[in-house]
């Protein structure tokens, strides 16, 4: 089902633009470290490594300086401060920012001069930056891979149709849209993983508002049913992989597994997705299948099971039966 991944790189000029849409940034020195970088590998540490205030210890990439940081330094003697300036000069940071409309301490910008690291400038509080920082550095370098399959908004669950080639994955989406679902991708969405638990697909730019049927070639989606039939992006919460029926599939099945279905997981970067197996097979109708999966997935993430409904009215129903035969 997956691809391959995607390694992910965060240039210094993408982060300043990007702080640019919401703060008051300014580039103060070193303007020739447009293009320094980091990459995906930096997010398999915690997030809070990404950003966050001076640390030369557990240095951050981006490295926060504020009142207290200024301060800090200005208490050093001569030889501590040189030693320290010495340390922050080692540092493969993508950037250093001074925040709260602080001054730049002249011997910082020649150390950092030096080894090419650019000292940007806010008015801006350090904590407000911060936030918004480590939020787009978490999103920018996640990891990411690229699967096989259509990826649908159903009933406000992000859902991925999964198959072989040919098996009617867009036919299925297309009948899907028609009943008020969204198109989140078709054939290639990239899924990223945001959280220890979370991932979110969005479309490759290219495939944007597309989705290929065939007899029909590529249709518009976003032209044809409005803007309400697509969706940008959608966290991943179940697989219906689609599966051609054989006489062969059901033999020696389980009887419970006649009563919560075909259910299994699909591991994606690491995290475990819910995966239910629906048999393809003429008459079927599946769009109407897929709605029923998804709204008893919802239930079963609620804490109600069908399944179990059923073998406790079976039990009540056998314990009266016995009390019953017991008074006859």
């Amino acid at each position: 089902m997956a691809i391959g991944g995607i390694k992910q790189t965060l240039t210094a000029s993408g982060l300043f633009e990007y702080l640019k849409q919401g703060f008051e940034v300014i580039w103060e020195t070193c303007p020739g470290a447009l293009n320094r970088q980091i990459h995906s590998d930096a997010i398999e540490s915690s997030q809070s490594d990404l950003a966050g205030f001076l640390n030369l210890i557990h240095n951050h990439k981006v490295q926060l300086i504020g009142p207290d940081e200024i301060h800090w330094l200005d208490s050093l003697d001569a030889r501590s401060r040189w030693e320290t300036l010495t340390q922050l000069q080692n540092l493969d940071v993508l950037a250093l920012i001074i925040t709260d409309g602080q001054q730049l301490p002249g011997d910082l910008v020649e150390a950092t001069n030096e080894t090419g690291i650019p000292i940007w400038r806010s008015a801006d509080r350090g904590v407000e930056l911060l936030s918004h920082i480590q939020h787009f550095m978490t999103r920018q370098l996640a990891q990411q891979i690229t699967c096989h399959g259509v990826f649908m908004e159903v009933f406000s669950v992000g859902v991925i149709i999964s198959g072989a080639s040919g098996i009617g994955k867009s036919e299925l989406a297309l009948e899907l849209i028609s009943r008020g679902h969204r198109l989140v991708a078709d054939d290639a969405p990239q899924l990223s993983r945001i959280a220890p638990d979370t991932l979110t697909g969005h479309c490759p730019e290219l495939l944007r508002d597309c989705l290929e049927v065939r007899g029909l070639g590529i249709l518009n989606v976003r032209a044809m049913f409005g803007d309400s039939a697509v969706i940008t992006s959608k966290y991943l919460k179940l697989i219906i992989h689609l599966e051609l029926l054989n006489p062969d599939m059901f033999q020696g099945e389980l009887e419970e597994n006649r009563l919560v279905g075909n259910i299994s997981s699909k591991k994606l970067l690491g995290i475990e997705i819910p995966m239910i197996t629906l048999p393809v097979a003429p008459g079927r109708n599946l769009a109407v299948l897929v709605e029923a999966a998804v709204r008893n997935h919802a239930l079963k993430l609620q804490g109600y099971q069908a399944a179990d409904e059923f073998m406790s009215r079976q039990r009540r129903m056998m314990s009266q039966e016995d009390e019953s035969d017991e008074q006859q």
